[in-house]
């Protein structure tokens, strides 16, 4: 624009912007009006014509996160709008994306003109300067004001053990655990009961029933929503650290038990034992060693939540015959066990079908994406990796008992016979256990290892189909655990599916129903 052109600001159609960077309405719910007031009186003195007031409820520290901003910049692209009025330049952006993408539409006359209560624009090349200058102290500002909240949050956690997180069966108080069992409450009763009863080998499904039926649940404090317990959900708690009293926060781990007075809803004894039921069967015994069966340990039971054994069997053909099998006692499901079949032919075979259909630009999408979860990754690693240490604690202990137990046993006795097998299955799975364990540390001391390069991101595209129907159990095996989490099946089908997170936003297309009653 010729900077000697005078703009007649009365002629241009303004838009109100106001933002709050929260979606708690109790929190800067003031701070929304008062923008909005100072913002009309600006345009009562200049005058401006206000078109609309347009008001969101988003941060604006990432790009493309915010929907009525992006309308906003449609409309004026399209000629609704002329100009934007806004009470400071951090309520219009926080990232260099969007800063960009409104110096540049000032550049091309677009935006005809920016007013702001707390700042002056002026549309010539040092107003521009002086605009931009203003969104990148917002984007510091942000940026370091997220860091020192970091390091207090993390600094709390680390010599207090305080953590704002809920917990089922406790009341957080300040960012410390307190039984929730106060005012007639019985939550935290609730929590002790059910993890006695998993150590009885109770199915989950039947503890979450009882929970629910005894009135459990946990608030949501933005909300105050009560939650009740999902099958899922209980799974997740029964591998849960937090609940002896070892919570692990990202890249963190603290012993509540030594912070303060935290009264654990299970003994570490227990919640080991509790562990090992996982693992039991996580490897075959000695004749079977060298056989390699896919998705070991990815494969849930719709009925009791608890992983499958994965085997193989000779059927009336003498054909061997791939299946999983809920080896849980306590599980109501009248078929035991699940074809191979019905989960590589009529489910994952049906989802590749159309392939992937990845670009570049997903990949970046991807990349970008993958990092963005590294925090709840590693806890979730280290989540399991408590697990798999306290499933190898029993095991070394039953190790142990068994190997004095037949000492005194001669090698032909029925006694020695059958503890020499439960030492091989012991021994097995002590094995598997220790080198789980360390892919594990492995994985935490390294957490962008499993990061594809673009050239296997797209070859993962473009050969969907061949890799996922590869006659190479390894190579099926690889594929499914890198697009999917668990698969969970009922008598007859995949009743539901976990992808990966990015996977999970890449691939909404693939979300599709699977059969009567199923979910994804």
């Amino acid at each position: 624009m010729n900077d000697e052109q005078v703009i007649d600001f009365t002629k241009l159609k303004y838009a109100l912007y106001a933002r709050k960077s929260t979606d708690d309405p109790k929190r800067q719910a003031r701070s929304i009006s008062d923008q909005i007031a100072e913002c009309e009186d600006l345009a009562r003195r200049f005058p401006l014509q206000i078109v609309d007031v347009l008001i969101e409820e988003k941060s604006a520290k990432k790009p493309n996160q915010r929907p009525v901003f992006t309308q906003m910049i449609k409309d004026i692209k399209a000629g609704k709008y002329d100009a934007i009025l806004s009470w400071n330049p951090d309520r219009l952006t926080r990232n260099m994306l969007e800063a960009g993408l409104l110096i540049d539409l000032a550049d091309n006359e677009v935006i005809k003109d920016f007013k702001f209560v707390t700042h002056v624009y002026s549309p010539d090349a040092n107003g521009k300067m002086l605009l931009g200058m203003a969104f990148v102290l917002s984007k510091q500002y942000s940026e370091k004001l997220g860091q020192d909240v970091g390091r207090g949050i993390g600094r709390r956690f680390t010599t207090e053990g305080k953590v704002p997180v809920p917990k089922y069966g406790y009341i957080n108080e300040d960012g410390l655990y307190r039984p929730d069992n106060e005012d007639g409450c019985r939550n935290f009763e609730l929590m002790c009961k059910a993890w006695q009863m998993r150590t009885k080998q109770t199915s989950i499904e039947i503890i979450s029933n009882y929970l629910n039926e005894q009135g459990l649940y946990k608030v949501v404090k933005s909300t105050g929503k009560r939650l009740s317990m999902e099958p899922q959900k209980l799974s997740d708690i029964f591998h849960d650290s937090f609940y002896y009293g070892v919570l692990n926060q990202a890249k963190q781990q603290v012993d509540l038990r030594e912070l303060y007075d935290f009264e654990p809803a299970v003994s570490e004894d227990d919640w080991n034992h509790i562990q090992s039921l996982s693992y039991r069967r996580i490897k075959p015994s000695k004749p079977h060693k060298l056989a390699f069966y896919p998705l070991r340990l990815m494969v849930l039971c719709s009925f009791c939540g608890m992983t499958m054994r994965v085997g193989a069997s000779k059927s009336r053909m003498g054909k061997r015959l791939l299946y999983y099998r809920c080896d849980n006692k306590n599980c109501t499901r009248k078929k035991k066990s699940i074809r191979s079949k019905i989960i590589f032919v009529d489910f994952l075979y049906k989802f590749v079908a159309d392939g992937l259909n990845f670009t570049e630009a997903e990949y970046k999408k991807y990349y970008e994406g993958i990092s963005t979860i590294t925090d709840q990754k590693r806890q979730n690693l280290r989540m399991e990796l408590n697990s798999k240490r306290g499933a190898l604690k029993v095991v070394k202990r039953e190790i142990d008992e068994l190997t004095y137990k037949i000492v005194d046993y001669k090698k032909e006795d029925r006694i020695w016979i059958a503890n020499r097998k439960r030492l091989d299955e012991l021994e097995d799975q002590e094995k598997q256990l220790a080198q789980d364990i360390t892919k594990l540390d492995k994985v935490l001391a390294d957490p962008e290892r499993d990061k594809l390069s673009l050239e296997q991101f797209l070859n993962l595209s473009k050969n969907a189909v061949k890799i996922a129907k590869s006659p190479i159990p390894e190579v099926k095996d690889a594929f499914c655990r890198i697009i999917f989490l668990n698969l969970t099946v009922d008598e007859s089908k995949v009743a539901s599916y976990q992808l990966k997170p990015l996977y999970d936003v890449l691939l909404k297309h693939r979300q599709q129903s699977l059969g009567r009653g199923a979910q994804n």
